[in-house]
C-alpha cells in the first residue's frame, strides 16, 4: 500500500547497550519490557504477563563472573561497534553448548528493539547442526542501538546476550522503498544459490562426525518497503521482495530452518554449522516473499 499505513519514530534505545555480552537482571527486565512491548516474545493462546517475560530471559547473575553453566549457555555475539553503512551490519552468533539429542539450543532469535523492523530473524535447530551458530548481515536505523540474541535450550530456558552498535547519522539502512519500486517499475535481480564450505575451499579434507561451517552465496534483494518521511517510517510498498525461510537439509534429514525477515541485508552470505556423519548432500531449498523458490546443492565425500 501506498501511504502512511504505518508509521514508526525511533525512540531513545536508552542504557541498554552493554560493553560486555553479560547483563543485570534489571537490564534484563528493562529489555524484557520492550520486547514485550514488540510482541517479539508473545506465544501461545492469550498472552503472557509482563513478568512472565522477564522470567523467561535469564543471564549470568554476576555479569562480570559467569559460571561455567551461564557461560555455557549465555550467546556468544559479535557485531561492529560503529559502523558507516546501516545497510549491511555483519552479525555472529555462536556457541559452546553441546548439541545432543537430550540437551540441545533450539534456537537463535536475532534482532534490534529500536529498529522498524526489529526481528533479524530466527534459526531453528537440531542436534544435526553440530553447533549453535548463525552468520548474516542485518539492516538497522542509525544512531545507537543495542542487537540482542535470544538462544532457547530444551532444558534450561532462554538465555540473553547484547552489544551496543552504532550507526553513523543518515547511513541508516531500513528505509529501502525508491521511486521505481514504489511505482512497481523496478525488475529485482536475481542469481542462482550456491553453497560454499570454506575447508573444501582451503583444499583440505572433511572427515566424519566433524562440525563444518556451510555458507550461502546468493544474489537477491532484501526490501523492507519501508520509507523515512518527517521524521518517522512509512509503509510505501505493500509486499516488498525478500528472503522469508531457508531450509537446510542433509541427504534426506532436515537440520535447521532459518525464519527471515524484510530486515536482512540485499544479497547476503549466510553461514551456519553442521554436523557430518556421512557422504551425502547438503541442500539448501530458499523461499522468498513472493513464493519463488530456489535451491542448491553440494556433495560431501571423504575424499
Amino acid at each position: 500500500m501506498r501511504g502512511g499505513v504505518m508509521q514508526w519514530q525511533p525512540g531513545d534505545p536508552g542504557k541498554c547497550g552493554a560493553k560486555s555480552q553479560g547483563m543485570t537482571r534489571r537490564a534484563v527486565f528493562r529489555l524484557a519490557s520492550r520486547l514485550a512491548a514488540t510482541g517479539l516474545l508473545m506465544h501461545g493462546k492469550g498472552g503472557q504477563r509482563f513478568e512472565a517475560f522477564a522470567g523467561e530471559l535469564r543471564s549470568p547473575q554476576d555479569p562480570r563472573h559467569p559460571t561455567p553453566f551461564e557461560q555455557l549457555h549465555l550467546p556468544m555475539l559479535k557485531v561492529p561497534s560503529f559502523t558507516n553503512s546501516g545497510s549491511h551490519v555483519p552479525i555472529v552468533v555462536e556457541m559452546a553448548h553441546p548439541m545432543e539429542p537430550d540437551h540441545y539450543i533450539t534456537s537463535l532469535n536475532v534482532l534490534n528493539p529500536s529498529d522498524p523492523i526489529p526481528s533479524k530473524g530466527i534459526l531453528h535447530l537440531t542436534p544435526g547442526s553440530g553447533q549453535a551458530y548463525l552468520g548474516m548481515q542485518a539492516r538497522m536505523h542509525s544512531g545507537s542501538s543495542s542487537v540482542v540474541a535470544v538462544a532457547e535450550c530444551n532444558q534450561h530456558g532462554r538465555w540473553v546476550a547484547q552489544r551496543s552498535v552504532t550507526v553513523s547519522e543518515d547511513a541508516g539502512g531500513c528505509a529501502t522503498a525508491t521511486d521505481e519500486e514504489i511505482s512497481e517499475l523496478v525488475q529485482p535481480r536475481f542469481r542462482p544459490p550456491v553453497i560454499r564450505i570454506p575447508k573444501l575451499v582451503r583444499g583440505q579434507r572433511i572427515t566424519p562426525g566433524e562440525v563444518i561451517r556451510v555458507q550461502l552465496k546468493l544474489l537477491h534483494p532484501n526490501r523492507t518497503g519501508l520509507a523515512w518521511r518527517d521524521g518517522a517510517f512509512y509503509q510505501a510498498v505493500e509486499n516488498p521482495l525478500y528472503l522469508k525461510n531457508l531450509q537446510v537439509f542433509y541427504g534426506d534429514r532436515l537440520v535447521s530452518r532459518y525464519e527471515m525477515t524484510p530486515a536482512l541485508s540485499d544479497n547476503p552470505l549466510i553461514a551456519l554449522k553442521l554436523r557430518v556423519v556421512e557422504e551425502g548432500s547438503v541442500r539448501m531449498v530458499i523461499t522468498n516473499s513472493h513464493d519463488q523458490q530456489f535451491q542448491a546443492r553440494h556433495e560431501i565425500k571423504w575424499s
